[in-house]
């Protein structure tokens, strides 16, 4: 793998790492559904300008790719964002320790998928990784 690809997935992990850290700190004084809310609105805050300075050439993009791929991005919004609240809602409910590497074994479903429908290749190697990062998280949470 390229440095750079795993520079980008170091910077993800602490950007993920770092914001599990943040919704435990919001947790403490907003309920979950509210907690969503205002991540929802501060990303569109954030994002807004981005929009507007980029439309024309996004537009130009989905026209090109397709009505599946509108249906693909609503989808993956959808479920992304049902996975943040249902996150919100786990971790309102308890430590922040043990919630964050029991939601972080999303990989292996998206490594099924992935093998089943995608026809990525499953290989030993995956599997150990799969069986260790499922004993890691087991441990984690005990």
């Amino acid at each position: 793998m390229k440095l750079a690809i795993l520079f980008f997935v170091f910077l993800a992990v602490i950007c993920w790492g770092t914001g599990a850290f943040f919704d435990k700190l919001i947790l403490r004084r907003l309920e979950p559904f509210h907690t969503f809310l205002a991540k929802v609105i501060v990303t569109i805050i954030l994002f807004l300008p981005l929009i507007v300075w980029k439309m024309s050439p996004f537009r130009k993009a989905i026209e090109t790719a397709g009505k599946m791929t509108v249906l693909f991005v609503f989808l993956s919004v959808a479920v992304t964002m049902g996975g943040v609240y249902f996150y919100l809602k786990a971790m309102s409910g308890a430590e922040a320790s043990r919630i964050v590497p029991l939601s972080s074994t999303y990989p292996l479903i998206t490594f099924l998928l992935a093998f089943f429908f995608l026809g990525e290749s499953f290989t030993l190697s995956k599997f150990i990784g799969i069986i260790l990062v499922a004993g890691g998280v087991f441990f984690l949470s005990k």
